[in-house]
């Protein structure tokens, strides 16, 4: 791991309030190398806020504190927890990862599950400071998935290794995600409407914009009525379907399975 020193150095330069949110953009860099060198990744293709920090936007990203992952093939979720727990055995560059009997997790659906490895080292001894990984089996990447490198970043040079180049969902596929999460959070799924989707983002009732205040540098201005107008712009077209895209929306059981065939083949 790298020292408190390093971490408070970066922390700095990148604004931050808090210097436990620039350890942990650090411990995320150890584990994701400790679950690529254990081949464990090769079964997900990564995803979430945390991907477009690390692998598209770099420093110009707000920090995320989370692992999420889409299966890639069919996997046991017993097998991928055991095999972390194997990966976890010895401390990894100085970190000591585990897994509490309690934290694993599953989706009433069975399609989604999750684990929140907790983890410690020489300057944060708690023993109680957690990760949150989870792992989606609900879709099929559409777009073909690619290893990357990840975005340069000033503690890299204090680094033990080189970080390892992750499999990645496509950046469409990326944004699609995360623009799905915001329409179906704290509401059950049913046939997408693009008209609540742009009246979510012109309201911005349902963001934490405190939350993202302390993901961001301090010096950066947010702004929500230009957040919410570029939203609004740049999602527009999302109610301009065609209306094979509009069979595919209001398919919950993906039971369209031709049609997505169809559409992909003419991407």
């Amino acid at each position: 791991m790298l020292t408190r020193p390093q971490v408070q150095r970066y922390a700095a330069d990148s604004g931050l309030r808090d210097i436990m949110i620039a350890e942990k953009e650090v411990v995320l860099t150890f584990l994701l190398q400790l679950l690529s060198e254990r081949g464990i990744l090769r079964r997900v293709a990564f995803k979430g806020g945390t991907c477009l920090r690390k692998m598209f936007l770099g420093s110009q990203g707000r920090f995320s504190t989370d692992l999420d992952f889409t299966g890639i093939e069919d996997h046991d979720r017993e097998e991928v927890i055991l095999d972390m727990m194997q990966a976890f055995e010895q401390p990894f560059h100085g970190i000591q990862f585990s897994i509490p009997d309690e934290s694993y997790y599953e989706t009433q659906d069975g399609l989604s599950w999750g684990v929140n490895p907790v983890y410690s080292h020489d300057w944060n001894t708690s023993g109680v400071s957690e990760v949150k990984l989870q792992i989606s089996r609900r879709e099929t990447p559409t777009l073909p998935t690619e290893y990357l490198p990840q975005l340069e970043q000033s503690y890299f040079r204090q680094m033990p290794f080189t970080p390892a180049e992750i499999m990645c969902l496509a950046l469409p596929e990326i944004l699609a995600e995360k623009v799905r999460a915001c329409y179906q959070r704290n509401k059950a799924r049913d046939t997408f409407d693009p008209g609540r989707l742009i009246q979510k983002f012109q309201d911005g009732l349902s963001f934490d914009w405190d939350d993202l205040r302390q993901l961001l540098n301090r010096a950066a201005s947010i702004d929500r009525n230009r957040i919410t107008s570029d939203c609004v712009r740049g999602f527009r077209f999302l109610a301009e379907l065609t209306p094979d895209e509009r069979v595919l929306a209001g398919d919950q059981h993906q039971r369209e399975r031709d049609l997505v065939q169809t559409l992909r083949t003419g991407l």
